[in-house]
């Protein structure tokens, strides 16, 4: 059953992880912890780049032509585009360390589950050596009582007449 997502990755989402310990770790989350998902979930989206190429655009327009045209070529920001290689650089400088954060806490995840998986495959290890020993002691006990069922056969065709 596909899951109807929505174009824009910043509506609320409603869905938990259903794995209870998913959901014990992703209800743990701070508040730094959950605006960090959100930032790397937007940033690392098709609806952040196509945004992010328009304002760039939008940005090379705006200065080269438009204001280049009315203000008589006294852009805001002349065609090395200086001020807008400043806000890419700092937008990078900013979304780099809030996208690794939410990759640790990625990380942390992983391991509480893989703890967990190892856990519940432990169980079930020492759950299949208990059905192994008493599926072999029900194989003794019936090994047992045919043999007990021979004798009492033995003994009941013997004494009779």
């Amino acid at each position: 059953m596909a899951k109807n997502r929505s174009w824009y990755p910043w509506q609320p989402d409603t869905g938990t992880p259903l794995h209870p310990v998913l959901r014990q770790v992703h209800d743990d989350r701070t508040l730094g912890e959950r605006v960090a998902d959100r930032i790397a979930s937007f940033g690392g989206s098709w609806p952040f780049i196509f945004i992010f190429i328009a304002l760039i655009v939008g940005w090379a327009l705006l200065n080269a032509v438009v204001l280049g045209q009315l203000l008589h070529h006294r852009q805001f920001d002349p065609y090395p585009f200086i001020a807008l290689n400043l806000v890419l650089s700092a937008t990078a400088g900013l979304q780099a360390p809030v996208i690794m954060m939410s990759q640790n806490r990625a990380t942390k995840r992983d391991e509480v589950l893989a703890t967990h998986h190892y856990e519940e495959t432990r169980k079930i290890d020492e759950l299949l050596r208990t059905n192994t020993d008493l599926t072999e002691k029900v194989h003794r006990l019936s090994e047992q009582i045919h043999t007990l069922t021979s004798e009492v056969r033995q003994r009941v065709v013997g004494s009779a007449p």
